[in-house]
């Protein structure tokens, strides 16, 4: 029997075909790190690693102290910038390439793999905020301790099964081509993203965990890029990241952010959990990330609170409302999911 692929739909997603070729069909696996990294404006990241050119960093080593010592009138742009683009085990783009750098290479000829043809699993996280993200997998690879990670696993699938059959013409793959993927620690670090096949936007939900040390990082992170309107939005909450709560939009030319930032606590104050600053926003050209324009600078109108596409806020702080526990994000993608065939 061969394995004929063929997919109506665009931007490289999904599958490819050879026709009558002797050389092996494989299914071409769409990557998560060039989409986010297309979303990104270059200004905003201050690792070399994934930025061409850098603009001068300015304040950042002062930024970092001023928010250890819990001052609350640290830059937000600056903020941002340092703790979730600067490297580091919250930097997203480092996160988006290490999970890529996972399964590139991977030997994805359907004719040695049979979940690659198997019907999509449907499973579904339960997140913060009473939100859910589906998710729909057909090959599921374990994989050791290595250079970017802890043991764990990764599983990933299409909206839509691939098509085996014996004759010699080809046929139809699928009619949808989303594809999604999962990666997951036992520690609790871990994520789960969707391709969009029509637009290849990326919307993901990432942990950064650890249930061995709580007294490291822990983050969870809402991402949707909108690759039409060339826009990055990211929610967020955790501890020792320097957000207790945070959603922040940007698109080419400017970053709107609001939140809590981490505060220290009142002289005399027994310690109970975090404490944070009073939430605040501000809005900033992203060639200058220490100016704040003000929150109801019109530079932001695309980007602003009002042009949120996440509407649900996600909050670590102690006060009312909020929906994020530290102590418990390790609990969302510690758990490797069931009922997929192995790779």
């Amino acid at each position: 029997m061969r394995f004929y692929i063929v997919c109506a739909l665009i931007l490289g997603l999904g599958c490819t075909a050879e026709g009558e070729s002797d050389e092996p069909l494989r299914i071409t696996l769409p990557r998560v790190y060039p989409p986010v990294r297309e979303a990104t404006p270059t200004e905003l990241i201050a690792n070399a690693q994934y930025a061409v050119a850098l603009p001068p960093l300015g304040e950042l080593g002062s930024a970092r102290q001023r928010q250890a010592a819990g001052s609350a009138d640290i830059d937000l742009g600056t903020a941002v910038r340092e703790r979730f683009f600067s490297g580091g085990p919250t930097d997203l783009l480092r996160i988006v390439k290490d999970l890529d750098d996972r399964v590139l290479g991977l030997d994805t000829d359907p004719s040695a793999h049979e979940c690659l043809t198997a019907s999509p699993v449907s499973v579904s996280y339960t997140l913060p905020g009473g939100q859910t993200f589906g998710v729909k997998l057909q090959c599921l690879l374990e994989f050791p301790a290595g250079p970017v990670g802890g043991a764990g696993w990764v599983a990933f699938g299409f909206d839509q099964a691939a098509v085996a059959v014996a004759d010699a013409g080809p046929v139809e793959a699928s009619e949808g081509n989303d594809f999604y993927l999962v990666e997951g620690q036992a520690t609790g670090m871990g994520g789960a993203y969707h391709i969009s096949g029509s637009t290849g936007s990326v919307q993901g939900w990432i942990a950064v965990a650890d249930r061995a040390a709580p007294t490291n990082s822990q983050v969870i992170m809402h991402l949707l890029t909108d690759k039409p309107a060339d826009t990055l939005e990211l929610a967020l909450a955790g501890s020792g990241v320097g957000f207790c709560s945070g959603h922040l939009k940007a698109d080419a030319d400017h970053l709107f952010v609001s939140g809590k930032t981490n505060a220290a606590p009142p002289p005399g104050a027994a310690m109970r959990g975090q404490y944070c600053a009073a939430a605040r926003a501000g809005c900033f050209a992203v060639t200058a990330l220490a100016t704040d324009l003000g929150e109801a600078s019109p530079s932001c109108s695309g980007v602003n609170s009002s042009a949120f596409a996440m509407r649900a806020s996600l909050d670590a702080s102690t006060d009312t409302g909020a929906n994020v526990t530290p102590g418990n994000i390790h609990q969302y993608f510690g758990t490797r999911p069931s009922g997929i065939p192995a790779f």
